[in-house]
């Protein structure tokens, strides 16, 4: 979603109100201080006094942040400031000077400090426009946009302002509440309401559903205000939303334009106003290639800046399309000029393994990696995965040696270590590889589940268990985790609403698990409710077709519900799939 500007605009109209205030204060040169002799001469003596001492308060704060004597200083010349301007308010009370006391603590760590002033203000000047737009602000300051909404709400309910209507429309478009926002915003007569006005109003009608009410008043208010850069980026937005690509390549494309023949817009745009001029010719790549236009995209792509990130976020969309030919083509302007970065090798050995199906092109980029390049962790395990599919397994065990010696806080290539060893039934020695590793990463996730994992197929359930609880200890949103623990207490026969309550959890987290989803339909089993069993293994494996005991599974639920057809269906591609105790099942298809 393009980010809206006007609440920042409002934001700093806000803001202007009090810094206006203080510009004056600053502006007129520190009185000698003749003691006063009346009334008068006492407020504008203390007036004055406040002025000197916010003054220099600026002075010394721009040194706080990185002098512990500068900051403490400036906290002393806030409380004189502040005592000095409060005796002005004890002997004349005014909305301006409310303003000025709460303007010292205009800061997000003081934020409260200051709305506390303008609520004192507020409690003695309830309609004054300018406390109220400030304490909305002070809100806003503290990020709570409910509380500004109801300020400007209420101020509202006894004076209309049209200023203020348009603030608290955009908040609650802002907090979520699209249809109370358009409701606010309609009340604003055509002829008064703003361009920033009619802009609120159609991101609330994009929120509520109506896209093409939203896309028609876009359009309406990029004709009337063609400079408006945040209409033209919401415009092409929704048109993409719309899937109306064809549009939408002509708005950003208008958009660029801008960009080209306005200075002011150019400077807005590359400062990410809305969206940053490179990102928009991204979205320009992308709509070209969901035209299947491969040719212009690349053509737009090669008018970018040549900047390294924009030429791999590039090529990553022509790559994620499959036009492999295209995204190498543009990879190349990053090798005209050295050095070349380590992303360029890499990127072009997906593209001679994924596009061209050749590994070993693809292991001659890789092997271009520097070691001393922050990518060589990620090249050198994809030449390990490249070397154990050309059969080359000694190799790719020497890299992940390597792996681990050079990137010791990494848990990926333990991992891949031990995930060989494992593939191998060489249990005892995958064991060793992760305990290794957990002494110098004790509370890493991944090592930890792998480690239970090799812990359960060698026999060593109770200490497996013991370390799945662990992490669920530590993240209890694990689904892998939660989904093992439940699994295995549905095996054993205990536990059975606790097993199904953690399943369940797993499956909320990861819902197209499919291993995930069989240990659901194997509790419901367990637990004899066999519709909602019957239910669940069809989802299993739907979502994955080629594990043996979840056909298993299939077969004996289908069995008990009285499917004998759907069982034997089960039973016989268990079989076929080698499951790992064949006679077993076996005997189940034969009592069918």
């Amino acid at each position: 979603m393009p980010t809206s500007l006007p609440a920042a605009r409002s934001l700093a109209l806000l803001l202007a109100l009090s810094l206006a205030c203080a510009a004056c204060a600053a502006a007129r040169p520190a009185p000698a201080r003749p003691a006063p002799a009346s009334r008068e001469a006492s407020n504008t003596y203390d007036y004055l006094e406040f002025q000197a001492l916010f003054q220099e308060m600026t002075r010394t704060g721009a040194l706080s942040r990185t002098s512990p004597e500068a900051f403490a200083r400036t906290l002393e010349l806030q409380k004189a400031a502040a005592q000095a301007i409060d005796r002005v308010i004890a002997r004349e009370p005014a909305p301006g000077l409310f303003m000025d006391k709460a303007f010292l603590y205009w800061n997000p760590e003081q934020a409260g400090e200051a709305r506390a002033v303008l609520e004192g203000g507020l409690r003695q000047f309830p309609d004054d426009y300018n406390l109220n737009a400030a304490v909305a602000n002070a809100f806003l300051l503290e990020n709570r946009l409910p509380e500004a909404a109801q300020t400007i709400s209420v101020y509202l309910s006894r004076n209309e302002n049209t200023i203020l209507r348009e603030r608290l429309g955009q908040l609650y478009i802002d907090t979520d509440q699209p249809a109370k926002g358009l409701e606010t915003l309609r009340k604003i007569p055509q002829k008064e309401r703003s361009n920033d006005a009619l802009f609120q109003m159609a991101r609330a009608e994009a929120r509520l559903g109506h896209r093409k009410a939203a896309i028609e008043t876009l359009k309406k208010l990029t004709r009337k205000a063609p400079d408006f850069l945040e209409a033209w980026v919401e415009l092409a937005f929704q048109q993409e939303m719309e899937k109306d690509y064809a549009s939408a390549l002509a708005t950003y494309a208008q958009i660029l334009a801008l960009g080209e023949t306005r200075e002011d817009i150019r400077q807005r745009i590359e400062n990410g106003g809305g969206e940053g001029r490179e990102d928009i010719r991204l979205r320009v790549v992308g709509l070209e290639l969901k035209l299947n236009n491969p040719d212009k995209a690349l053509t737009v792509a090669l008018e970018g800046s040549g900047s390294k990130a924009f030429v791999l976020s590039a090529a990553l969309l022509f790559l994620s399309e499959n036009y492999t030919a295209q995204a190498s083509t543009l990879l190349d302007v990053l090798a005209s000029t050295p050095p070349v970065p380590g992303e360029y090798f890499f990127y072009k050995a997906v593209i001679a393994h994924d596009g061209e199906n050749n590994p070993r092109k693809a292991l001659q980029f890789l092997d271009l990696v520097p070691q001393s390049d922050p990518h060589y962790s990620q090249a050198l395990q994809f030449r390990i995965q490249l070397l154990y599919t050309l059969g080359r397994e000694h190799e790719a065990v020497e890299l992940m040696e390597q792996g681990k010696r050079l990137f010791p806080g990494q848990s990926r290539f333990p991992l891949l270590h031990a995930g060989y060893l494992i593939e191998k039934k060489r249990l005892p020695e995958a064991r060793e590889v992760l305990e290794d590793a957990l002494k110098a990463r004790p509370e890493d996730e991944d090592l930890l589940y792998q480690f239970g994992a090799v812990l359960d197929r060698l026999g060593d359930r109770k200490t497996a268990l013991s370390v799945m609880q662990r992490i669920v200890d530590k993240n209890p949103e694990h689904a892998d985790a939660l989904n093992y623990i439940g699994y295995t207490l549905v095996e054993e026969k205990r536990e059975l609403e606790r097993a199904l309550s953690l399943i369940k959890k797993a499956d909320r987290l990861k819902p197209d698990n499919g291993y995930i989803v069989d240990s659901l339909a194997w509790a419901y089993y367990r637990l004899g409710r066999l519709d909602e069993a019957w239910r669940q293994i069809q989802r299993a494996v739907a979502l994955a077709q080629d594990d043996p005991t979840m056909w298993e599974h299939y077969g004996d639920i289908a069995r008990d519900s009285g499917r004998r057809a759907q069982a034997r269906k089960g039973y016989k591609a268990a079989l076929k799939l080698k499951h790992e105790a064949p006679e077993r099942v076996q005997k189940k298809l034969k009592g069918l």
